[in-house]
């Protein structure tokens, strides 16, 4: 009898890519000469996974918004993981943003690709557990279309497969 296969499908960013492109965008305020003069900081934290950035209203923080977006797509992270909160106006002409890093799966979202996975042809079964969705099958070839259909659909958040054991 062959043992079962399975995979999990994860929401999860490469942390250590965030944290290479915080610290590269952080450089760039420090060198660019559209964020000279300006008082600009962009706080990283680890423990929350957000991001604040904090800097004049207007041009200046749509630039550093971008200048965010476009570090952290060279460093591979997928856009879909930030979710930009809005700008709050403060006094002194300064706005603050958060850009909060979705991680995890919430249950309304593991229960839907959970009811799609279950609907496609091959023989797999699918099971919630906590902030992913387990794919199990005795075909490793199942197993394997799976992977190649969930990267071709759209849960609106990027999805992954992790832990492979055959």
């Amino acid at each position: 009898m062959p043992k079962d296969s399975s995979f999990d499908v994860v929401c999860e960013p490469n942390w250590a890519e965030i944290a290479n492109a915080i610290d590269q965008v952080l450089r760039e305020t420090r060198q660019r000469y559209d964020f000279r003069g300006q008082e600009v900081t962009v706080d990283w934290d680890a423990v929350a996974k957000t991001v604040r950035l904090d800097a004049p209203a207007g041009m200046v923080m749509d630039a550093l918004c971008t200048v965010l977006n476009e570090k952290m797509a060279k460093r591979g992270v997928d856009l879909a993981y930030l979710d930009y909160q809005p700008v709050v106006l403060g006094g002194k002409g300064r706005a603050r943003r958060e850009v909060c890093i979705r991680h995890g799966l919430d249950q309304a979202t593991a229960k839907s690709i959970q009811k799609a996975i279950k609907a496609l042809p091959w023989k797999v079964d699918a099971q919630v557990q906590g902030d992913a969705v387990r794919v199990i099958s005795k075909s490793k070839d199942d197993l394997q279309r799976v992977i190649v259909w969930m990267a071709q659909q759209d849960f609106g958040l990027k999805l992954t497969a992790a832990n492979y054991r055959s």
